[in-house]
């Protein structure tokens, strides 16, 4: 697989070029300053006493997972659910948890995701700022031991930066989605559908497209102080290993309007069942009202009387 490029000392301007290629980019050092940062590098000790200190008391979110599920947040075997168990619990308490099962040969998997930092651990977000972004956009922790989350997307643009331990993402352009072998769009462990294939053991007889995937992979390792930007829409497979992994992620959107994936689970219904020549017909439609961003189809109405086809205001 091919590394994702480096970029170092990112500053705004530097930021909107990466932005602007639509390619992940690992920013090294990109958070480095962070107080968080500093005692993430030293013993585990230092960092969970910070957060237990920062804790507002405030439940989050936590998830456990056997040991046998070596960390990775998946499907029953039936499918009907999944194999981790959801609890709400203060930070300090899941903390209490790491900390017991650190002792363990083979622990069980413990995961804080996405919980809101201004609300669970105020103090930690007002010592670790991100000025690049925009204040209203609001970070989010993820906190656990070895933890596997199955490639998936988000809708949003997304920074993540790494406090403590390692997480290697994987990663993948969109156009891979029918190599990735994805599972219900309306059922996952995570927002939006996951990947079917196990990263660490593919069977390539059951997903052999999964080795077409695999030649168009990106890879970032990343360290305390580092950070990855991902693109919305782009897949990534995110692997956390070690008795204590701290994430910060930041996701923003660049338009307020709804969500694109709620349309295409809507098209799918009214469309995927029609006969092949209507369902060219639509594509036409689609690319040409939707997707061809060369041409204005409104252009040739007054403009008080383009409709849906004017400028979407905010």
């Amino acid at each position: 697989m091919t590394a994702v490029p480096e970029w170092h000392d990112v500053d705004a301007q530097t930021f909107a070029t990466i932005q602007a290629s639509y390619q992940p980019a690992i920013l090294r050092g990109f958070v480095r300053h962070w107080p968080s940062v500093r005692l993430g590098q030293g013993a585990p000790e230092d960092i969970c006493n910070y957060l237990i200190a920062c804790d507002s008391g405030a439940e989050v979110d936590a998830l456990l997972a056997p040991a046998a599920e070596k960390g990775r947040l998946f499907y029953q075997n039936d499918m009907n659910g999944f194999n981790f168990a959801r609890r709400k619990l203060p930070v300090s308490a899941v903390i209490e948890q790491l900390a017991r099962y650190s002792q363990f040969a083979a622990p069980p998997s413990v995961a804080v995701q996405s919980a809101l930092i201004d609300e669970c651990l105020p103090r930690f977000a007002q010592e670790n700022v991100l000025p690049l972004l925009d204040a209203a956009v609001r970070p989010r922790i993820w906190l656990g031991n070895t933890i596997t989350t199955p490639a998936h997307f988000d809708e949003s643009n997304n920074i993540a930066c790494v406090v403590a331990g390692k997480r290697r993402f994987t990663l993948f352009p969109p156009e891979q989605v029918a190599n990735l072998y994805i599972g219900p769009l309306d059922f996952a462990p995570t927002p939006t559908p996951i990947s079917m294939v196990d990263f660490n053991a593919p069977d390539f007889e059951r997903f052999p497209r999964f080795r077409e995937a695999l030649a168009n992979a990106l890879v970032a390792d990343l360290a305390p102080g580092d950070a990855l930007y991902i693109p919305t829409l782009w897949w990534h497979h995110v692997q956390s290993t070690g008795i204590l992994n701290i994430l910060v992620n930041y996701w923003w959107r660049t338009s307020s309007g709804a969500s694109p994936f709620e349309s295409l689970v809507s098209c799918m219904q009214n469309l995927r069942e029609l006969p092949p020549e209507q369902r060219k017909a639509w594509a036409a439609m689609f690319a040409h009202y939707v997707f061809d961003g060369e041409v204005d189809p409104g252009a040739h109405i007054p403009e008080h009387k383009r409709g849906v086809l004017a400028k979407v205001r905010p």
